[in-house]
């Protein structure tokens, strides 16, 4: 839950306090600015885009909260990406050769492609099974089978 504490309107800051049920009840404040777009939670700069911090100081202004949106996630800019022609990768034979050092994978640090994985469990002595001669499937008897 989000409560605005505090609201300037015309410099953009709003201060805030967040209760949530983690544990108990515990309660932090943020300061939001809208027109520098700064959040405390880090989330606003970092991502270039609004936090919920934000969102809800958005809320409480009836601020557009689309016009905080960094221009690098609106659609137009992933449409001006696919403007330009992708040409197609040519053959492989086509390829010019490469000069350099040649990388080999490290054998020791290969993992095996096939079979069930390796278990990393550590056994106890409650993890050993008994073994027990095998029964026959119709009469249950030991030492038998269907067949003989």
């Amino acid at each position: 839950m989000m409560r605005v504490t505090h609201c300037d309107r015309r410099a953009s800051v709003f201060s805030m306090e967040e209760v949530g049920p983690m544990e108990g009840w515990c309660q932090t404040s943020y300061r939001v600015c809208l027109n520098a777009r700064i959040c405390d939670c880090g989330l606003f700069q970092y991502l270039h885009y609004p936090c919920r911090h934000a969102l809800a100081a958005c809320a409480t202004a009836s601020i557009e909260w689309g016009n905080l949106v960094d221009p690098v996630y609106k659609m137009a800019s992933v449409f001006k990406v696919y403007e330009m022609e992708f040409l197609p990768i040519p053959d492989e034979k086509m390829w010019p050769t490469g000069y350099g050092a040649r990388l080999k994978p490290n054998p020791i640090m290969q993992q095996k492609a096939m079979g069930r994985p390796v278990s990393t469990q550590l056994q106890n002595e409650m993890d050993v099974v008994e073994r027990t001669e095998k029964r026959c499937g119709l009469c249950r008897r030991e030492g038998r089978t269907r067949q003989g």
